[in-house]
């Protein structure tokens, strides 16, 4: 049932995901080891995919039509933010850059 949920939070935006993701999974496996086995189990893991998936299509519309300049909509995207300590000329300097420097991006003799 785990994997299913998995697939499932695939549904959500990335942002939302990177964000969420871990703690909705944890959340999800930590009700779902203590609801008790047979029907109540299967009533349980139902009405969360379902959940799940109206969460997921909620949050599309959310990001679709909600203001682009909304944070809680549009969160960072961790892959592209540089790390602390690394000018930015360097981190966005590209590959090209890089190859004329002969090392890599986050060497320190940079």
């Amino acid at each position: 049932m785990m994997r299913l949920y998995k697939i499932l939070l695939g549904l959500y935006p990335y942002d939302f995901r990177s964000w969420f993701g871990a703690e909705m999974t944890a959340a999800f496996a930590k009700s779902a080891a203590a609801c008790p086995p047979g029907w109540p189990y299967v009533r349980f893991t139902l009405a969360e995919l379902a959940g799940l998936a109206r969460g997921a299509a909620f949050e599309w519309i959310a990001k679709w039509t909600g203001d682009r300049l909304t944070r809680a909509r549009y969160l960072p995207d961790w892959r592209m933010m540089r790390p602390a300590g690394i000018p930015r000329e360097v981190f966005f300097a590209g590959p090209a850059a890089e190859r004329e420097r002969g090392g890599h991006r986050c060497s320190p003799d940079t």
